[in-house]
């Protein structure tokens, strides 16, 4: 398979959900950092106690996300993890391993926030994402 174009890591983070409120420019942004990276099936990802040093969005497949409280959720298309870690500079609290053979577009975490230093409505659009999925989980 050969690699995606920018135009494509466009479409394709324009859709997931942790950029849900980014507009066109601010998505071009983060695709200009964002990498592919492939995984075979069961492949781990990241391990317990890992640096955060990447944040990941699903392009295809599936990843198995263990948390170890033994909550398993399963992650696939347009969807990110990894991020909690990256934005809490924690070590990794769980393990994600590739339920299938799983494309993903990477973006290290070094590049995530330097292109948040030099864009506020990056900034923004993230925390308006936190904020909603908050609310929603505390709604009745």
């Amino acid at each position: 398979m050969s690699e995606l174009a920018r135009i494509e890591k466009v479409v394709l983070l324009e859709s997931a959900d942790l950029f849900a409120y980014c507009k066109a420019q601010e998505i071009l942004r983060v695709a200009g950092i964002a990498h592919e990276r492939r995984f075979g099936e069961g492949e781990t990802i990241y391990d317990v106690n890992d640096p955060a040093t990447v944040l990941y969005c699903v392009v295809q497949g599936e990843v198995r996300v263990e948390i170890p409280i033994g909550e398993t959720r399963h992650v696939g298309p347009l969807t990110c993890f990894g991020v909690e870690e990256i934005l809490t500079g924690r070590l990794r609290t769980g393990r994600a391993v590739a339920a299938q053979e799983t494309l993903t577009l990477a973006i290290d975490a070094d590049d995530f926030f330097d292109l948040l230093a030099h864009d506020v409505e990056i900034v923004r659009a993230l925390f308006r994402k936190v904020l909603t999925e908050r609310e929603g989980k505390s709604a009745p």
